[in-house]
């Protein structure tokens, strides 16, 4: 991407501003696990959707008032004795270039550019990026900082930004499509050599450490923490101990991602451990696969990811009785428990509202499952698809997922 990219979010995110407002929009911190260890860094998707800066400890800055529009990011100083443990840090001549932003202070001068701002009755409304958080678990950067400010400017209104930033990145441009398609293209060549690769008696993570390096290699990151569930592990959507022998005659699901630029690809496939299929597994994996493809033919704009949950249940509901599984629509919900859809973007699950009707140009997830216990099966055939004007573009096309074509794959092992 390049600074037209993101001086164009900026604007965008601007015309939707109301006057007299202002956005805050933290690039996030680095997390320690120990006095001297930390979790990896992960930018904020929606600062680096405004500005294409990959860095700890900024500020984007957002404010609108008497017919002026200021975008300020605030950044650290350069500490060249923090240099030489953590490497270089960014100028603001380097965040300039990247961002195309050209009022850009130091953190220790934010504050005070607020408080008069503040001072002078020129904002009265704040918009962060607000998060729900889970009993127990601690707060969030963002949630503390709108704490923080509630705290110091009582008569300022704070409000969630979300919405905003949400309805910006829905549909893709045209770059975006196209670092999806090259982060897909990566996920396919991982895949393929990780089907390749499985056999029984392989331990779990050992076809995620397969994937993974594929990734690497080509210059993709994993984009989520890589689900291998073979046999009765498929059954639990969120599987990630990853630790179990692959046993002969068992499938195992692999849902696993790519990261190019940010953007990803996420992608599902469920192969026999042995390269074959029995007649129950095959029996299982086409009703999936059916209902893969019925979603691909119905997906268009209009329509709301609510909605096409609820025609896979319509389909399950009939090809499940016909297989003796069930036998009302209710029970539908013992083998299938989670939403077909979610869109995808900077994110893996990307900020989306079921309800709002699918747009061209928007990225989403295609993933019917059935998990079915008693025989120690889960299947999960995931597609990335791109909304077009009049239906879909199925953009992991060349990951193969139908029964003859995964057996013809991995009857060609290439154990590297």
């Amino acid at each position: 991407m390049d600074r037209k990219f993101y001086t164009n979010n900026r604007n965008n995110l601007l015309q939707k501003l109301p006057q007299g407002s202002m956005a805050l929009i933290p690039s996030g911190a680095v997390l320690n696990y120990s006095l001297d260890g930390s979790y990896p860094f992960e930018i904020n998707r929606d600062f680096y959707y405004f500005t294409g800066i990959e860095y700890q400890n900024m500020t984007l800055v957002f404010m609108k008032y008497t017919d002026t529009e200021r975008v300020v990011l605030s950044i650290p100083r350069v500490d060249p004795t923090q240099e030489k443990w953590t490497g270089k840090m960014f100028t603001k001549k380097e965040c300039a270039y990247i961002s195309g932003i050209d009022e850009i202070v130091y953190n220790d001068e934010l504050d005070d550019m607020i408080y008069s701002l503040m001072a002078n009755f020129r904002i009265n409304t704040a918009y962060m990026l607000l998060e729900n958080t889970r009993k127990g678990m601690p707060d969030t950067l963002n949630n503390y900082i709108a704490h923080d400010y509630k705290r110091r400017y009582p008569l300022c209104e704070i409000k969630d930004l979300t919405p905003m930033t949400m309805a910006l990145r829905l549909v893709k441009s045209p770059e975006e499509i196209e670092a999806t398609k090259e982060s897909v293209r990566i996920c396919a060549q991982a895949f393929e050599h990780t089907m390749k690769n499985t056999r029984p008696g392989m331990m779990e993570y050992e076809n995620a450490a397969n994937f993974e390096y594929v990734v690497r290699k080509n210059g993709g990151k994993v984009a989520f923490e890589s689900i291998v569930a073979s046999g009765k592990n498929g059954t639990v959507l969120h599987y990630v101990t990853n630790n179990n022998v692959m046993q002969d005659g068992e499938m195992v699901l692999m849902d696993m991602g790519s990261n190019v630029g940010h953007y990803i690809a996420d992608v599902t496939r469920t192969i026999p451990v042995n390269g074959v299929f029995d007649e129950r597994q095959k029996e299982i994996y086409n009703i999936v696969l059916a209902g893969n493809e019925y979603i691909i033919s119905v997906a268009k704009p209009g329509l709301t990811t609510t909605q096409l949950n609820k025609m896979l249940i319509g389909f399950y509901a009939e090809k499940l009785t016909e297989a003796g599984l069930i036998e009302e629509k209710t029970e539908v919900g013992e083998y299938y428990y989670h939403g077909v859809s979610h869109s995808i973007g900077l994110n893996v699950h990307d900020i989306h509202n079921k309800d709002i009707p699918l747009m061209p140009g928007m990225i989403i997830s295609v993933e019917p499952g059935l998990y079915i216990e008693k025989y120690s099966l889960g299947i999960r055939i995931e597609d990335d698809v791109l909304i077009t004007e009049d239906g879909c573009e199925v953009l992991t096309h060349m990951i193969p997922k139908t029964v003859e074509d995964i057996e013809e794959l991995m009857a060609n092992k290439e154990i590297e």
